[in-house]
């Protein structure tokens, strides 16, 4: 099944689509990785009707960047 990673604060920006939700779920964990080594402050939010965590991030002055999740 397809999947992608989408930025819940500005769903026009380019998605990351990916063949299977597992490939996904790999570049998401990449992604906040990466977000997390630049200095970025990530928290992870699990909304209880939805499947998939989000991760809002903030940039260093704590202003709100997005919150990407997984969508198929």
């Amino acid at each position: 099944m397809t999947a992608k990673i989408i930025n819940l604060a500005d769903p026009d920006e380019r998605e990351h689509a990916f063949a299977t939700v597992e490939e996904a779920e790999r570049a998401l964990a990449a992604m906040v990785e990466k977000f997390k080594t630049q200095g970025y402050r990530v928290e992870e939010q699990r909304p209880p009707n939805e499947k998939y965590p989000q991760f809002a991030v903030y940039d260093f002055g704590d202003a709100w960047i997005g919150t990407y999740t997984i969508e198929l």
